[in-house]
């Protein structure tokens, strides 16, 4: 039975969408991933090869979450302390056991450090040049970079950012290697791309593009044939210009309660644990799956094995040390701002203001 998303106070088959490209890519990093990075299956296995462009659903997700949370965010503090208590108790969490299944001799295909390691609980490892704690990490230097600068501009007009931002990145575009994208991750087109199309889309669904906005949107969908890889995956230009745009429609669905199917549970309880499952699943896995097929076990139930292994610490991560934390640190944010109200009163009301409040 679908799950009512006011009842939640969020949009859950958004959450849902991000359980399921979580879940495209643990699959396609089981079996392509795997043997690009640690070796052959000991038997055929379905590759899963489409299961990398869940990193692009990712994005657009991620535009256009941060452009609502902007906007219901009183201060810029709640939202500096909400993206913490959002991504790093978990990220903690998930490192700890990455680098304890390293320690006994997992499998390390990035060469890990332990100044590298260091760098990686930034999540900003690939900005100095160093590989991240688990492969999948990557994308959460993207993230960061993003988030702050959201929060840079907080309070202003997001379609003149997105619009600058995009100008700046397309400029950009033909000046950036490969060995250099990731210190210049805010001008990266290909990835920058996708965050201003789902930042712009969420004020098409808040109905409140147009203009200068709605026309930064439509060249971002059009930049989009300026991918990531050279072949776009396999698709081609035309073809990966069409997934974006189905993953695009798909967001917009989403938001606006046209799939009311991905409100089921277990969907929902997916894209509860979407986060720790991306961050956990692919050294701990590769190292289960690498260990199960060297006693004998078939690829296919190794890699079910890892799967169900890697769901249920993600749940576990989730119980008791993601949802706690949050909590114990949006209600000490709560206390200290409730209290800095009560010593200066005008503070106070201008938060008030700020949350619409008269």
């Amino acid at each position: 039975m679908p799950i009512d998303p006011r009842r939640a106070g969020r949009n859950l088959p958004l959450d849902a969408l991000r359980g399921l490209a979580a879940l495209a890519v643990v699959l396609h990093h089981y079996g392509f991933g795997y043997e690009a990075r640690v070796g052959p299956h000991n038997a055929p296995v379905p590759l899963f090869t489409a299961g990398h462009f869940g990193v692009e659903l990712f994005f657009i997700l991620s535009g256009f979450v941060i452009t609502e949370t902007l906007r219901r965010t009183p201060t810029l503090g709640h939202f500096v302390v909400n993206r913490v208590a959002r991504l790093y108790p978990a990220f903690l969490a998930c490192c700890g056991l990455t680098l304890a299944v390293l320690a006994l001799g997992g499998p390390n295909p990035l060469g890990i450090s332990p100044l590298s390691a260091l760098a990686g609980l930034t999540m900003l490892a690939p900005i100095f040049q160093l590989p991240p704690i688990d492969p999948s990490h990557w994308t959460l230097c993207f993230e960061v970079s993003f988030y702050a600068l959201a929060g840079l501009c907080f309070r202003r007009n997001m379609e003149v950012v997105c619009t600058v931002w995009l100008a700046a990145a397309t400029a950009c575009s033909s000046y950036l290697q490969s060995d250099v994208v990731n210190t210049a991750v805010l001008l990266y087109l290909p990835l920058v791309n996708l965050f201003i199309i789902g930042a712009l889309l969420a004020r098409l669904v808040a109905g409140q593009l147009r203009g200068l906005g709605l026309a930064t949107f439509i060249v971002a969908l059009g930049l989009t044939a300026h991918g990531p890889f050279a072949d776009q995956g396999g698709l081609g230009r035309a073809g990966y210009v069409c997934l974006i745009l189905a993953f695009t429609g798909t967001v917009w669905a989403a938001a606006t309660g046209r799939l009311g199917w991905l409100g089921r549970r277990p969907l929902v309880a997916l894209g509860a644990i979407s986060y720790p499952l991306y961050l956990l699943h692919q050294i701990l896995g590769f190292a289960v799956i690498r260990h199960l097929e060297a006693a004998g076990w078939p690829a296919h139930a190794a890699i079910a094995a890892a799967l169900i292994l890697v769901i249920l610490l993600s749940i576990l991560i989730r119980v008791t040390v993601e949802v706690p934390a949050q909590r114990a640190i949006r209600r000490a944010w709560a206390a200290r701002s409730s209290a800095a109200a009560e010593a200066h009163p005008e503070a106070g009301l201008t938060s008030l203001q700020a949350r619409g409040v008269r």
